[in-house]
């Protein structure tokens, strides 16, 4: 009986080993393939050009309020109570407006890339769900996520080669 349940536990270790043989296993740096890939780095361009138009309309805008400041500091002391009065509403109108440029600028880059991002995971999620599947790996890791594994584990720089061919065939189409 004993020799019985002993077979039967070295049989279930063998085939848990077994089992445990046929995972296969990945990872990528998903946030360098987001911020180096040839479409992660057209991204950061695009942000960069919108970011320098906005900056520029808030640089006119702060121009303006250091014009009217100007004024305040050399006239503050002739003008009269009233025209000082609508100078000085103007200044706050014109800080509320430039505060509001700014907080426009900074959801805008935000949102574009967050739109950047998700767009470049997606592509990224279906390259490696393709890898996976024809090359029979268990599951493909965000590096974000993995404490340890061996670097010729790290699928990263494959991925980004493929990824970067692959969206090259997609613009030339």
């Amino acid at each position: 009986m004993k020799k019985i349940i002993f077979l039967i536990l070295i049989a279930s270790f063998t085939a848990l080993s077994v089992q445990a043989a046929e995972i296969k296993l990945g990872y990528v740096d998903l946030q360098k393939i987001v911020t180096t890939s040839d479409q992660g780095k057209e991204a950061m361009q695009t942000l960069d050009s919108i970011e320098k138009a906005k900056n520029g309309l808030i640089r006119e805008k702060i121009n303006e309020i250091r014009k009217l400041e100007e004024e305040l500091t050399k006239q503050g002391a002739i003008l009269n109570p009233d025209t000082k009065q609508k100078k000085q509403a103007e200044h706050e109108k014109l800080m509320m407006e430039y505060q509001n440029m700014r907080k426009e600028r900074d959801e805008e880059l935000k949102k574009n890339e967050s739109v950047f991002i998700q767009k470049i995971v997606l592509d990224v999620k279906k390259l490696l769900t393709k890898i996976a599947q024809e090359e029979g790996y268990t599951a493909i890791l965000n590096e974000a996520v993995v404490i340890y594994m061996p670097e010729e584990l790290n699928l990263t720089d494959r991925v980004m080669r493929q990824f970067n061919e692959l969206s090259k065939k997609t613009k030339s189409e």
